[in-house]
C-alpha cells in the first residue's frame, strides 16, 4: 500500500460531526459576525451533550436564541453592494419609507445608513375596525475601502430603493487583472 492510499483512507475516516463541525467553522469565515451565533452553538453542543448522557431522555422543544432576542420588533433593510463602471453602489431597500426619514452620512470613512419606519393601516369594516402600526428604526453601517469626500457621492431613491454611488478613486480602478497560468 502506497502512502497516499493510506493517506486516502485516512480522510475517508472522517466523522460526520468533525465534518460539519470543519463546515460551519469554514461558512463563519465567510458570514458577517452575528453576536447571537456562540449562543446557539452553545445550545446545540448542549443538546448533543445531554442526548449521548442520557440518550432516552427526551429533548425540550428547542427555542433558538436567535428568534427570541430578534423578535418581530426589529427591522433591518437589505443592502447589496456591488461594483459598477468604476463607482462602489450600495443598495438598500425601504420600502414604505418617505425620503425624509432616511439619513445617509459619511463618518469616519463609512458610509452610515440610519432611518425610521412608521406605518399605519387602518381598515374599517361593518363588523370590525382594525388598526396596526409598526415603528422602527434601523442603523446600517458599511465600511468603504477607499476614503471619498462626501461631495463625490450621489445618492436618489425611487420606489423604495436607496442608492448610493460612490466614485473608486483611479488608484483603485487601474488594480491589474488576474491573469491565468497554464498548467503542465
Amino acid at each position: 500500500m502506497t502512502m497516499a492510499e493510506k493517506n486516502s483512507e485516512a480522510k475517508v475516516d472522517v466523522k460526520p460531526e468533525a465534518t460539519t463541525a470543519l463546515e460551519k467553522r469554514e461558512e463563519r469565515r465567510l458570514r458577517r459576525w452575528d453576536p447571537f451565533e456562540m449562543f446557539d452553538d452553545l445550545q446545540e453542543e448542549m443538546a448533543r451533550l445531554w442526548g449521548q448522557a442520557f440518550p432516552l431522555m427526551p429533548r425540550p422543544l428547542s427555542r433558538p436564541l436567535r428568534r427570541m432576542a430578534l423578535a418581530p420588533t426589529t427591522w433591518m433593510p437589505s443592502v447589496d453592494v456591488y461594483e459598477k463602471d468604476g463607482n462602489v453602489v450600495v443598495k438598500a431597500e425601504l420600502p414604505g419609507m418617505k425620503k425624509e426619514d432616511i439619513e445617509l452620512a459619511l463618518d469616519q470613512g463609512d458610509l452610515v445608513i440610519r432611518g425610521e419606519r412608521k406605518a399605519e393601516s387602518e381598515v374599517k369594516e361593518e363588523n370590525y375596525y382594525r388598526v396596526e402600526r409598526t415603528y422602527g428604526s434601523f442603523y446600517r453601517r458599511i465600511p468603504l475601502p477607499f476614503e471619498v469626500k462626501p461631495d463625490q457621492i450621489t445618492a436618489s431613491y425611487n420606489d423604495g430603493v436607496l442608492e448610493v454611488r460612490i466614485p473608486k478613486p483611479p488608484q483603485e480602478q487601474a488594480q491589474p487583472q488576474p491573469q491565468r497560468i497554464p498548467l503542465r
